[in-house]
């Protein structure tokens, strides 16, 4: 009898009726892990012929967690983040490990614009002084209005996602650069329209630099003071990547000197965000709680690539959206 062993907090019917929908298989075992990291973790996964990772991160798959699975068929990760799963500890062990692809790029990616425009637009200010019955018209001299018609937006990280972004904006007539580890081809490029550059360049030209990158120890605080100084006066900074890509504190502080006009933060680097984190406290900033991914249609196509996978596993097929390298 096959055995999963889910860590995310789902409901045991709710994944076996899946599978069995499926599959037509009603043999197969379903477990869900609600305990804590550690020995007891460690034990659940023992013997397990797939796993289900956690899409809240709460629990690690580390080298004892990915050596006490070994023989696994796969670990298949629910979400697009997949940093709390040791990749190398995986591939000693043999297990592949997979995440959703691209199923949440088009969410993100509306996500961002959103940002853009409402910081443009000053739409939260606008929109609380006019629901206390406050006809603020006459601050649109003082505080000002923006279009993105005319702007330059630098997408950091061409993925998925990021080409998603250029996609969306470039209908609103904003210049576009674009920064990544591989340059893409040429007409690649003049299909989305946007233009390579290093990213200090990109920085100092940008009026909203857009963030779109995996977190890796490459990218952990890639938006240093150094980096956020780079950037052009009175530019807005957007991340809705993770959250530990940007140094919050340097960001608060660059937003109340004035140096940059606004951020727009969907991720932080303590989720559930802490009451004293410094960006919660700037007006300059728009917030929301790691949703931008989290669209229905998006966790609709999610779920199917987590079931594809799972099924495609237990009978013996290769995953799709392999990160590890394992086949």
């Amino acid at each position: 009898m096959p055995r999963i062993v889910v860590l995310s907090p789902l409901s045991q019917d709710a994944v076996r009726g899946m599978l069995a929908g499926v599959t037509g298989r009603e043999d197969i075992l379903v477990e869900v892990y609600n305990g804590d990291a550690g020995p007891g973790l460690e034990e659940a996964v023992r013997g397990a012929d797939v796993i289900i990772g956690d899409f809240t991160f709460r629990l690690p798959i580390d080298a004892a967690v990915a050596e006490a699975a070994r023989g696994c068929r796969l670990i298949q990760q629910p979400s697009i983040g997949y940093q709390h799963i040791d990749l190398e500890a995986t591939r000693r062990a043999g297990i592949p490990v997979a995440n959703v692809g691209a199923a949440n790029a088009v969410g993100v990616a509306e996500h961002a614009v959103m940002f853009m425009l409402c910081l443009l637009k000053r739409a939260l200010y606008f929109h609380a002084k006019t629901a206390r019955g406050e006809w603020g018209q006459q601050d649109i001299f003082t505080l000002g209005l923006g279009e993105l018609h005319g702007k330059t937006l630098g997408i950091v990280g061409m993925g998925n996602i990021g080409r998603e972004v250029a996609l969306r904006a470039r209908p609103f007539g904003c210049r576009m650069l674009y920064h990544d580890l591989r340059r893409l081809p040429e007409e690649e490029e003049r299909e989305l329209g946007v233009e390579f550059a290093e990213l200090e360049g990109l920085l100092r030209a940008s009026d909203i630099v857009s963030l779109h990158v995996p977190l890796t120890p490459e990218t952990r605080h890639l938006m240093d003071r150094e980096r956020l100084a780079m950037m052009k006066p009175g530019a807005y900074l957007l991340n809705l990547a993770r959250g530990e890509v940007v140094d919050e504190e340097a960001l608060a502080e660059a937003l109340r000197e004035g140096r940059l006009a606004g951020a727009g933060i969907d991720v932080f680097a303590e989720e559930p965000v802490n009451p004293d984190n410094p960006l919660l406290a700037s007006d300059r900033v728009m917030l929301s709680p790691h949703v931008a991914g989290g669209t229905d249609e998006s966790r609709v196509r999610m779920l199917q690539v987590t079931v594809e996978n799972v099924v495609g596993a237990l009978s013996g097929g290769k995953p799709r959206f392999v990160v590890n390298g394992v086949e």
